[in-house]
């Protein structure tokens, strides 16, 4: 008989735990980090490599999504392959179709638990074909 008095100290307990487990442990949002290269497999100049695989989580939670979004419209996704100008891959490799001597891109990331870094501009260089 003494344990089911117990009971409801028990659920009570457990149920203090799993909310408290949430306060003390958030998700902290992830850090989107990214570099620009030439493409060196490639003689046009106007073909760049973006690598976001830098991008770290502080809780140690894997990032699930990269989120590159380019400011100007003549930018083709070439590795991998994508139909719209925002693209969901670490590392890509893009092709400028207008010459531009000054381009903006943005990144942001999401780890596995949905916390979403805040976005992370560069301006970048291309090059102009000779």
């Amino acid at each position: 008989m003494n344990r089911w008095r117990l009971m409801p100290l028990v659920v009570l307990l457990m149920a203090v735990i799993a909310v408290g487990g949430c306060l003390l442990f958030p998700n902290h949002a992830p850090v989107a980090s990214f570099t620009v290269e030439q493409n060196t497999d490639t003689p046009d100049p106007m073909v760049v490599v973006l690598d976001a695989s830098g991008s770290s989580d502080p809780d140690n939670d894997e990032i699930v999504k990269y989120m590159w979004a380019f400011e100007e419209d003549g930018v083709t996704a070439i590795a991998p392959l994508a139909s719209s100008k925002t693209v969901t891959y670490p590392v890509l490799t893009v092709k400028y179709n207008v010459q531009v001597s000054h381009t903006t891109v943005n990144l942001a990331v999401v780890d596995s638990r949905g916390g979403t870094s805040i976005p992370v501009s560069m301006t970048i260089t291309v090059p102009l074909p000779e």
